[in-house]
């Protein structure tokens, strides 16, 4: 009885052909090229980015200067055209007719209640 070799080749392996080893070779070169292109690409990529975070920083801190400049000025605005005068005293722009002549005089009920402002002189509480 005789043991078969195992693992014993079958085949003959053949050395590539120098065409083979060519197209290798410009495989490899045209794949090199790509790497530098898309690294040279990737890297022009990151400045852009790199400058377009240097513009929004600047942008932002803008935004920020003029929100400042904007709650001044409506502060100022919100100062300058208050109510100063108390809520029975206003003025009366030409043209316009004051209330009271038209029935709407309220003294009598002032001097009536007496500043009293609690709900007992409302009717129906």
């Amino acid at each position: 009885m005789s043991i078969p070799l195992i693992g014993r080749p079958l085949g003959r392996h053949r050395r590539l052909t120098s065409a083979e080893v060519a197209a290798l070779h410009r495989q490899k070169d045209a794949a090199t090229i790509a790497a530098i292109r898309y690294a040279t690409e990737a890297t022009e990529l990151q400045q852009q980015l790199d400058e377009a975070g240097i513009t929004i920083s600047g942008l932002l801190e803008d935004l920020r200067v003029e929100r400042e400049e904007g709650s001044r000025l409506k502060a100022a605005l919100a100062n300058a055209t208050s109510v100063s005068v108390g809520c029975g005293v206003r003025d009366i722009w030409p043209g316009e007719e004051p209330t009271h002549p038209h029935g709407l005089d309220v003294t009598t009920l002032r001097a009536r209640f007496n500043g009293n402002t609690s709900p007992s002189h409302v009717p129906g509480l």
